[in-house]
C-alpha cells in the first residue's frame, strides 16, 4: 500500500470517527470500501487478516501510530489552514486579490479546508488574539488580522530589505458541532519587504503563501 493509500484511508477514518462516532471498526471498513475502493483494495491486498485491518483502524480512529503518542489533540488531519490573497482568490473567484508580481501576500486568512463547520474559532499570533469567529463554514475563510500584533509591526520598522522573520500562529476551535476541540499550531516566514511567504505547522508540514 503507498503513502497516498494510507493518508487517504486515515483521513477517511477520521472523518468518520468525527460523523459517528459509535459505529464499530468493521462498519468503517465497510464505509471504506464504499468510499475508497482502489485505497481500501490495496490495503486488504497489504493487510489479509481481518484482525490485523480491524486493529489497524482501531489505532486510526482513536489517533494512534506504531509506536508514536495519541496526537487527537495535535490534529493531524488538517481543519484549517492559512492562505494568502491569490490562493483565496483560487478557491472563491469572487474575492479580487490585489495584483502584485510578487509570491507573497499583504493579508492573510484561515480557509477551512473540511466538510463540517468549525465553531468558536480563535486564532493568536505571538499570544495577540488576530481573529476570532464563532463559525466558519466548509469552504469559508476567516482573516488573521496580523495588524492587531504591535510586535510585528516593530519588528518590521527595524528589518532590513528582505530580512525573513519568523511569527508564532496558534489556532484553536471546536468540531464535532462543538463537542471537541482542535488546535493547529506552527509558524509563518515573513519577507520584511514583500509580506508572507510560507507557513510551517507543528508537524512540519509547510506550504508557500501567495
Amino acid at each position: 500500500m503507498s503513502k497516498a493509500d494510507r493518508e487517504e484511508l486515515e483521513r477517511l477514518v477520521l472523518v468518520l470517527e468525527r460523523q459517528h462516532s459509535d459505529w464499530s471498526a468493521s462498519r468503517i471498513e465497510s464505509e471504506l470500501d464504499q468510499r475508497a475502493p482502489a485505497a481500501y483494495g490495496n490495503w486488504k491486498t497489504d493487510t489479509p487478516n481481518p484482525r490485523a485491518r480491524l486493529r489497524q483502524i482501531q489505532r486510526w480512529r482513536t489517533g494512534f501510530k506504531t509506536g508514536a503518542k495519541p496526537v487527537r489533540a495535535g490534529l493531524k488531519y488538517t481543519f484549517v489552514w492559512p492562505m494568502g490573497e491569490k490562493q483565496r482568490h483560487g478557491l472563491e473567484p469572487t474575492y479580487v486579490a490585489r495584483p502584485t508580481h510578487l509570491k507573497a501576500s499583504q493579508r492573510l486568512f484561515l480557509c477551512n479546508c473540511s466538510t463540517e463547520s468549525v465553531r468558536e474559532l480563535r486564532a493568536k499570533m505571538g499570544g495577540v488574539e488576530v481573529a476570532y469567529e464563532p463559525v466558519v463554514g466548509s469552504g469559508a475563510f476567516t482573516e488573521i488580522h496580523w495588524t492587531r500584533d504591535s510586535a510585528i509591526r516593530e519588528r518590521l520598522l527595524q528589518a532590513s530589505e528582505h530580512e525573513i522573520l519568523t511569527v508564532p500562529l496558534e489556532v484553536e476551535f471546536a468540531i464535532a458541532d462543538g463537542m471537541k476541540r482542535a488546535i493547529l499550531k506552527g509558524s509563518f516566514s515573513l519577507d520584511a519587504s514583500d509580506g508572507w511567504i510560507a507557513f510551517r505547522s507543528s508537524d512540519q508540514s509547510e506550504k508557500e503563501i501567495e
